[in-house]
C-alpha cells in the first residue's frame, strides 16, 4: 500500500506541473492581431522610379544555427540547439559576410532571431542593421514568438525561449509596413509554443504613378503532415494577390515556402522515410503572376545530418523563391545567365538555406 500510495503522489504531482506548465505557456500564448502595424527604423527618403534596375535578396537564415556542421532534431537528426555561442558567432559572421558581397536594394531574410536561447540572446536584426549601415531601413516581424519551447526533451538542449521572425532591408522609402496573420493553427497544446506564420508587406511609394510597390517577406509552415495549413496559408496568399493585381500594383513575394515550386517538383525526389516537400498546386498562382526560381542549385538542404554532399542521406529541396507580378521584368543577375532568379550556391555553410538572388526592372505603362 505504500508503495502504490507513493506512485500516486508522484503521478499526482508530475500531473499537476504539467497542468500548470500548460495553463501558465496558454496565458503567456502570443496572440497577434490580424494586422499590425510596424515601425520602419531608419527609413530613408529615396523614392522607386520605373524602368530603373534593382536588386532582391531572400536568405533564410536559420538562426545563424543551422550552419554545415549542424543537424536538427525535427530534421531527424539529434540537436536542439547549436553546440556554443562560438558557432552561432561564426555561422553568423559569414552570413553578414554574404549580405555585403552580393548588395541588393532590398534583403529579405527569415528566421532571423531578436532574442532566443538556441541563438545564445545575440540580436540578429540589430547586427544585420549595423552590418549594412545607415543606407538601408529595418523592418522586423514576428513569426515565431514564445516564452518555452520544451522541445526536444533535455535538461541541456531544448529550445527554449525564442523571439524570431522576418527581417526586410530597403535603401528605398517605404510607406507603410504590416504583419499580416496567416490563417490557421496548430491544436492546443502544440499551438502555444509554436510558430505564428505570417506575411510582412511592405508597401513603397512609385515616383510619378499612383501604383505601388509591393515587397512581401513570408516564411510558410512546414511540419504540417495533413497539408491543412499549407492550404489556408496558400489560398489567403492568392487572395491577397488577386486584390494588389486588381489595383494594378507591382508585386514581389519572396522567402521560403517550404514547397516544393511546381517547375521543379521532380528534381531532388525524396528519400523514404525523410521529410517532404509538398508540391506547390498550379492553382495557388492567380493570374498575372509567374514563380521564379533557379531550378539548376538547390536552395535548401535536410538537417538530418551534417552536411555531406557525398552521402547518400543528403536530402535536397528548392523551396525559396519568388512570385513576381506581370508589370515587372526579371532580368538576368549576372548578365551572362537567362533572366531569373539566381541561387547562390554557397555550400550550405552558414545555414541550411542558400540565398536567392534577382533583378528586375518596374516597367512603364502597365
Amino acid at each position: 500500500m505504500k508503495i502504490l500510495k507513493m506512485v500516486m503522489i508522484i503521478f499526482l504531482s508530475l500531473f499537476v506541473l504539467i497542468g500548470a506548465f500548460l495553463g501558465i505557456m496558454t496565458l503567456l500564448e502570443y496572440r497577434p492581431e490580424d494586422e499590425i502595424q510596424l515601425p520602419i527604423e531608419n527609413n530613408r527618403e529615396r523614392i522607386i522610379t520605373l524602368n530603373t534596375d534593382l536588386s532582391i535578396m531572400i536568405y533564410n537564415i536559420g538562426y545563424a544555427g543551422l550552419g554545415e556542421l549542424e543537424d536538427f532534431v525535427m530534421d531527424g537528426g539529434k540537436q536542439g540547439i547549436p553546440s556554443s555561442r562560438e558557432v552561432v558567432e561564426n555561422y553568423f559572421t559569414g552570413i553578414k559576410e554574404t549580405l555585403m558581397n552580393y548588395p541588393s536594394d532590398f534583403y529579405l531574410l527569415q528566421e532571423v532571431d531578436l532574442k532566443a536561447r538556441r541563438s545564445y540572446q545575440i540580436d540578429q536584426v540589430l547586427g544585420i542593421t549595423g552590418q549594412l549601415g545607415d543606407q538601408y531601413s529595418t523592418q522586423f516581424a514576428y513569426n515565431f514568438k514564445s516564452p518555452f519551447v520544451p522541445f526536444p526533451v533535455s535538461l541541456t538542449d531544448y529550445i527554449g525561449y525564442v523571439e524570431s521572425g522576418l527581417a526586410t532591408y530597403t535603401t528605398y522609402h517605404v510607406s507603410s509596413s504590416t504583419r499580416y496573420q496567416l490563417p490557421g493553427a496548430f491544436s492546443w497544446p502544440l499551438r502555444v509554443a509554436n510558430l505564428k506564420r505570417a506575411l510582412m508587406v511592405s508597401v513603397l511609394d512609385i515616383e510619378d504613378i499612383d501604383q505601388d510597390l509591393y515587397i512581401i517577406n513570408l516564411h510558410l509552415s512546414a511540419y504540417d503532415a495533413s497539408g491543412t495549413l499549407r492550404e489556408q496559408e496558400m489560398a489567403f496568399l492568392k487572395s491577397y494577390l488577386e486584390e494588389l493585381h486588381t489595383a494594378g500594383h507591382y508585386v514581389i513575394v519572396g522567402g521560403d515556402f517550404n514547397q516544393t515550386f511546381p517547375e521543379a517538383s521532380n528534381l531532388y525526389p525524396v528519400k523514404e522515410g525523410l521529410w517532404e516537400a509538398y508540391a506547390i498546386e498550379d492553382t495557388y498562382l492567380p493570374t498575372g503572376y509567374s514563380f521564379e526560381i533557379d531550378t539548376t542549385t538547390p536552395s535548401c538542404r535536410l538537417l538530418n545530418q551534417p552536411y555531406d554532399p557525398e552521402s547518400e542521406l543528403t536530402q535536397y529541396y528548392i523551396i525559396d523563391g519568388y512570385i513576381v507580378s506581370s508589370n515587372i521584368t526579371v532580368l538576368s543577375y549576372d548578365g551572362v545567365s537567362a533572366p531569373g532568379a539566381m541561387t547562390l550556391d554557397l555550400g550550405f555553410r552558414d545555414a541550411d538555406h542558400h540565398p536567392v538572388v534577382m533583378k528586375f526592372r518596374l516597367n512603364v505603362g502597365d
